[in-house]
């Protein structure tokens, strides 16, 4: 392993010390020099105080320099330790003379940077999160304040139709209360991703079909018709996080399929691609802009369908894409207008813990 300072460097920094010491032995042999020449055994007394004194001069005359020549950083750390926050003292740092003051400035300064970027990243997400509260917050609005007026009615004048409409109703607008609960969970559950993070080998086909019942009632409503062309495939992820994907992305097929007469299809199709496997969610949906399809990944973002729709948060494909990533997964989205848009996602061969490992690594 190589030191964070060779000896040469090390020499290097301290010249004027090792240069004073220098003068003051070639002074000392030069006085004890004359001395013998002019016939002593010894060098006088006197030549000896001069030695002592004189080396003592010429040792202060480096050290003055030396610190002279430092003085301006050690200032600044002055200024630093008592004058500065602790976000930006190594600003205040921005004169070193030395090797040694070079090393410890290029330290401070990449740990400066780490921590501005880490809090930057930090308020991002905090921004995020208090942006997507609110607008959860203002679009549960409607569904509570439909239940309010529905429950309004009197039930003793309604017959039997009408009180199974109105059941109906509630439970519907409960349902998008639950679905938005789900989301507001799943969105603080991504700060501690790992926390919630039960890895293993999961039936492909059988998790299509469970998120597909638990969707039932909203598909049939639509007269969406899921198509699940699949063997029993094998992938590597988590169940629950693996279920909420899917469910976002049956939501929005639900949510922004074209109104045609007749039954609509969802199709779930798994086919292998070398050592992957490759998920194909196929709509029959109005389909996506080709100017908003680059974004719609991005938080917030609800593009031309979503501001017709008027209940998008632009998150939920943000999420998808969050937790694919953690999960180790990759996603992509094709779409083309009045036609359907397809999501793919990949799955590779290889253990997830193993990519997780290596990303903690």
């Amino acid at each position: 392993m190589k030191p964070g300072m060779t000896f040469l460097q090390y020499v290097r920094d301290r010249t004027v010390i090792i240069l004073t010491c220098f003068l003051a032995i070639a002074i000392a042999l030069l006085v004890v020099w004359l001395d013998l020449s002019i016939g002593q055994r010894f060098a006088a007394k006197e030549s000896l105080i001069y030695i002592f004194i004189l080396a003592v001069f010429i040792l202060m005359i480096g050290l003055v320099y030396d610190y002279t020549n430092q003085r301006r950083w050690y200032k600044e750390m002055y200024n630093a330790e008592t004058n500065a926050s602790d976000s930006d003292f190594t600003l205040c740092l921005q004169h070193p003379s030395t090797l040694e003051q070079r090393r410890m400035h290029a330290l401070l300064s990449r740990q400066y940077r780490s921590f501005m970027n880490e809090l930057l990243t930090m308020r991002k997400d905090r921004e995020k999160h208090v942006h997507f509260t609110n607008q959860w917050v203002h679009h549960m609005k409607t569904p509570v304040s439909v239940i309010h007026l529905l429950t309004q009615q009197p039930v003793y004048e309604l017959d039997q139709s009408q009180l199974e409409s109105l059941l109906r109703s509630v439970s519907e607008e409960a349902d998008r209360l639950t679905r938005g609960l789900d989301m507001m969970l799943s969105t603080a559950r991504l700060d501690k991703f790992e926390l919630d993070l039960h890895v293993g080998g999961l039936n492909l086909k059988q998790v299509i079909r469970q998120v597909v019942n638990e969707n039932k009632k909203s598909l049939i409503k639509h007269k969406i018709f899921p198509k699940i062309e699949a063997d029993d495939v094998i992938v590597d992820s988590d169940e629950k996080w693996l279920n909420f994907v899917l469910t976002q992305l049956v939501t929005n097929s639900i949510k922004y399929m074209r109104d045609k007469e007749g039954s609509k299809s969802l199709t779930f199709k798994v086919e292998r691609e070398g050592d992957s496997i490759l998920l194909h969610v196929q709509d029959e949906g109005i389909g996506i802009a080709p100017e908003d399809l680059p974004r719609v990944f991005d938080a917030f973002f609800t593009g031309q369908n979503g501001r017709k729709e008027g209940d998008a948060t632009g998150m939920g494909l943000y999420l998808v894409r969050q937790v694919c990533a953690k999960l180790g997964h990759t996603i992509s989205i094709a779409s083309k207008l009045n036609e359907g848009t397809t999501v793919t996602m990949k799955f590779e061969t290889r253990a997830m813990h193993h990519q997780l490992l290596d990303r903690l690594h």
